[in-house]
């Protein structure tokens, strides 16, 4: 039976109402609703309607041949054109997998094949955009300090001058981290801290959603507008699709800047696939957030999605908070095509003495490298004891199963926490059969009983990476994502503490599981196109 709506005290915090309904969500109904993981429906049918309308305009042009020798000569062009496709896919930069798998749906379907792929191949498509962020990014490098080598062990420092090389990233040491181990946890110590803002507040996040959490946040926003607070705000159109236009107006009425990123519908464009899943938060340029939490009430566990919902977060001060600034503004230029104003939000920090090293990161289209699936190769490569990961999608390509396969074979303690409720089955299906393929090779892999595992994790002994990047293709390949790197020995305490409060709440199989006819032929149907996923 379903338990009544619990009544709303608003002077509780997140973190106390999350905990409550921690201990009574498995008496209550699991509700199915979207998650982060959709397909954009709608750009594959307009995708596909643009291809029947080709597809249609060269059989009306071969119309006026007779029918046989058209039909011929239709096959003959489609089956060359798709054949030049194919090895110009096997001659590109894509993964090994991808690879294949549009090699094969080219040839396959070679009369239309051919085109979906250079629709949606952003070496063509997002070039335009991609010029875009190099003349943002040349105008606004200077900003950043120049990079010197960070006082670290050998791994971490090679990681870091990585990031350098990859994307101008900066390193800092005199910077303070403190870890969440839950969403409410997050937005309790957001909520405060947006009470004290002075200057300014800049907010990016996939997906905003009406409800209590983003009341909360717009209680303490309206007050510092009035007191002449500069608010901005950055939602994705895909992720934030119950973000309300009356919300939204509401907002912008009180004098919140808000701007959608990418919009779905507004025109069509090839670049649509392309989204916002970064999470950052700055305030007064002297605190920033950032992890797996978006502003909705699922994330706190306000709403019961699918089980208890298991986030986690990052609150960072000192000289990084310059970086996740300029993260921001950088993506509010591109937005808003106008010349920013970069001067009055940067350096305002306050400086700590650290001798532990913070590293923050973006990724996107616009990167030509992989950098976010790169930083997880060096934490994988590197660790010599230990091995956790939280993510709630387990997708990865060969390169980095390798990796985790090889040190678990060299004695590494390796250990994966994964969701046991799924939000999108044909996705979970895949995700276990990737990991459980892990436990032959002494991987150990649990299952958080009766939740949603939503935290982007990766730990070893001597450092950790949190953001917003899910072990998936869509996260190394595609999305806009942004993460932390640390070697800070408090937070990595914290966050091993995280895991092993968690382990005694997983079920862990010691073997995979035995899949019926249907399953199993469904699995390897998926496999197929998982590089998509």
């Amino acid at each position: 039976m379903d338990r009544p709506n619990l009544p709303t005290f608003p002077t509780r915090s997140l973190e106390d109402r999350s905990r409550r309904r921690r201990q009574r969500f498995t008496e209550d109904k699991l509700v199915k609703i979207r998650t982060e993981h959709n397909n954009v429906g709608a750009f594959k049918t307009m995708l596909a309607a643009l291809v029947i309308l080709i597809q249609l305009g060269i059989i009306i042009a071969l119309s006026f041949l007779p029918a046989t020798i058209a039909l011929v000569w239709y096959l003959a062009v489609m089956f060359v054109i798709s054949v030049f496709t194919a090895i110009s896919v096997m001659s590109s930069h894509r993964n090994t997998q991808a690879k294949a798998v549009w090699v094969l749906f080219i040839l396959l379907f070679f009369f239309c094949g051919f085109i979906i792929y250079f629709m949606s191949n952003d070496k063509y498509m997002y070039a335009r955009a991609r010029r875009r962020h190099r003349e943002i990014f040349a105008r606004s490098e200077h900003f950043l300090p120049e990079h010197t080598a960070v006082n670290a062990s050998d791994e971490m420092a090679h990681m870091c001058a990585y990031l350098n090389s990859a994307g101008n990233f900066r390193s800092y040491n005199n910077t303070r981290l403190n870890y969440f181990s839950s969403g409410a946890q997050l937005f309790d110590d957001v909520i405060e801290s947006l009470k004290g803002a002075q200057s300014f507040v800049f907010i990016e996040y996939y997906a905003v959603s009406d409800g209590v959490l983003i009341s909360r946040i717009w209680d303490v926003l309206e007050e510092k507008i009035k007191q002449g607070v500069d608010v901005r705000m950055i939602y994705d159109d895909v992720g934030s699709r119950a973000f309300s236009h009356a919300m939204r107006k509401k907002m912008r009425a009180a004098g919140a800047q808000v701007r959608v990123f990418n919009r779905l519908l507004s025109r069509f464009t090839f670049a649509m696939n392309y989204r916002d899943h970064r999470k950052i938060i700055v305030i007064d340029g002297k605190i920033a957030y950032t992890g797996g939490s978006n502003v909705a009430d699922e994330y706190i566990n306000e709403k019961h999605m699918h089980g208890y919902w298991k986030d986690t977060g990052l609150r960072i001060e000192g000289e990084a908070v310059d970086s996740f600034t300029l993260f921001f503004l950088r993506q509010w230029e591109f937005i808003t095509n106008k010349k920013c104003e970069y001067t009055p939000y940067m350096g305002h920090y306050e400086r700590f003495s650290s001798s532990y090293v913070a590293a923050p990161y973006v990724d996107g289209p616009e990167y030509e490298l992989t950098i976010c699936k790169s930083v997880f190769e060096h934490v994988i490569s590197s660790a010599r004891e230990r091995l956790y990961i939280m993510t709630p999608y387990f997708i990865p390509d060969d390169s980095v199963t390798q990796c985790i396969i090889n040190k678990a074979l060299s004695g590494v303690d390796v250990r994966i926490i994964l969701p046991s409720v799924p939000d999108k089955y044909y996705v979970y299906l895949v995700t276990c059969d990737n990991a459980e393929k892990l436990i032959k090779h002494g991987v150990k892999i649990y299952y958080l009983r009766d939740s949603f595992v939503h935290s982007k994790l990766a730990i070893n002994e001597t450092c950790a990476v949190v953001g917003t990047v899910n072990f998936d293709m869509r996260s190394f390949y595609q999305q806009f994502e942004d993460a932390l790197l640390t070697d800070d020995q408090n937070v990595l305490a914290q966050i091993n503490a995280d895991f092993e409060n968690t382990f005694p709440d997983c079920d862990n199989p010691q073997k995979p599981a035995k899949n019926g006819l249907v399953k199993t032929v469904a699995i390897a149907l998926l496999r197929l196109v998982s590089p998509l996923m």
